[in-house]
This record gives structure tokens, sequence and C-alpha cells, in this order.
């Protein structure tokens, strides 16, 4: 783990050579190792020897939820359409779903229909087009072309349920099938060991993501590494056992009495 994903190879192979020159035909301690290894890479390691050398804590790190944010444009012909978008992707109540069909009283009487059986919450209103032309001519160019960058955001939720940080090797899938890997050092948890969430910007949405991919950690449990989470195969395992019949007081008298074995025959045997 020390050489393949925290160090590097190129860096480990390098501080080791270096801990195999000092302590040649030498006595050395582990804290010696501990040290030169520190010296020779650069690297601060204490949380990798407390954790690996000095405690019983494993490797448990757990994807518990995602957010998804995307920066809003200002403009309100895109943004209301989205928010009327999103609206319609609710699930229609029971209740409209027994009535559908059902005749109304505007039905009857068209006269009835005013303006708000044409318009609604979602509809875009000059004021709504004059406050965004008002916003838009005070922004400078770099903050017009943020706003069109239309980038995702997402918040991840990481949990260390086992107690030893290690570092964040998450792959990522896009909407495109693209697949990526962001790695990110075990400083993260510095501040707080047992919860965090961590930010990852996309040019386009995450379908998928997978903590610890090619298993480099450790990690004592798999089964929570994924989001969408993902089903756990096992094998069910069938015995076949026969059970005793139930007594028969008729069938237990009626059965013939077998010989007794005499202590020649049991000799034999």
């Amino acid at each position: 783990i020390l050489r393949e994903t925290i160090l590097g190879r190129e860096l480990f192979d390098f501080a080791f050579k270096e801990y195999a020159e000092r302590w040649k035909f030498k006595r050395p301690t582990p804290a010696d190792f501990f040290r030169t290894m520190e010296d020779a890479s650069g690297t601060d390691l204490d949380w990798f020897w407390r954790g690996w050398f000095y405690t019983t804590d494993a490797v448990d790190i757990s994807v518990d939820g995602i957010l998804e944010y995307t920066v809003s444009t200002k403009d309100p012909e895109i943004e209301k359409a989205w928010a009327r978008a999103r609206k319609q992707e609710e699930p229609i109540s029971i209740t409209d779903q027994r009535n559908k069909g059902m005749e109304r009283r505007v039905d009857r009487f068209p006269e009835l229909k005013d303006f708000y059986n044409e318009n609604d919450d979602f509809t875009v209103t000059n004021k709504d087009r004059n406050k965004y032309n008002e916003l838009i001519n005070g922004l400078e160019d770099w903050e017009k072309a943020l706003l069109k960058e239309g980038k995702h955001l997402y918040l991840v939720d990481f949990s260390n349920k086992g107690g030893l940080v290690m570092p964040l090797i998450v792959e990522i899938t896009t909407k495109s099938g693209k697949k990526y890997i962001e790695r990110i050092p075990a400083e993260v948890w510095r501040y707080s060991p047992k919860k965090i969430t961590k930010l990852f910007v996309t040019d386009e949405p995450i379908v998928g993501l997978v903590q610890d991919p090619y298993w480099e950690t450790a990690d004592i449990d798999v089964s929570n590494n994924a989001w969408p989470a993902k089903a756990t195969p096992s094998r069910l395992e069938l015995f076949k056992s026969e059970r005793e019949p139930a007594n028969n007081l008729m069938r237990d008298f009626n059965t013939k009495l077998a010989p007794a074995k005499t202590s020649d025959a049991k000799k034999a045997e």
C-alpha cells in the first residue's frame, strides 16, 4: 500500500534505497525506518505509521450520499423551464390519478377560464427579463462566461467506519460513459477523521461513483463503496436433511426384533 498507493513506486524505491544505505551493517529499529522513509521521501507519514503499526483500526470508507448542483444562469427563460421540468418529474398524486378524466366546470363553460388557466409560476414575465438584462449589463466578461459554463457540482459524503484514514481513490463515470480516477490524499481527513464531504466538479452529469475501485487500500467492506449502491453477489447453499418419521405406536410395536449380538460377534467386528 505504501509503495503503490501512498508514495508511488519511484519515490518509495528512492526512499527505501536511502534507508538501506544509511543503515547497512547496523541494527535499525522501526522508528529508524519510519524516520528515514519520511526524510528521504519528503512526505509526512505520521498518520500512516500510527494507523497501521500502533492501532487495531481497519480500513472501511463508505460512500454515504451525493448531492448534485448546477450553476444557475440567472436567465429566466432557462431557469423557469428547468424548474418546470423538475416539477413535471414529480410523481402524480393518487388523488390526481383517480380524478383523471373527470369533467371540470371550465370544460362545460370555457368562458370561466381566466389568466391563471394559461399561466403559472413558471411563466416568464417581462419583469423577469428586465431584471436579467440589468444583471447581465453589470457583470464583467469573465463573470458572464462563468454563468454559461454549465458545470455540474457534486457534494459526496464519505464516512470512515473502520477508523483508519486512507486516501480517497474515486472512479467517476459520466453520462457519456467516460471514466476517470480522482485521487485525494489522506490529509483530506485532517479536520474530521470520521466524516467528510468532498466537492467534485464535472463537465457532464455523473451516473456512477466507486471508492477504491481497484481494492488498493485493503477496505474490509466493499459493499458500501459505490453510488448507486450495488447488489452484493452471494450463493445460497441448499442442504437436504432426512427428517425422522413421527412416532407411530402400532408400527413400532410390529417392527421385527433384531437378534442380539453375542460377545463373539462383537469381537469379530
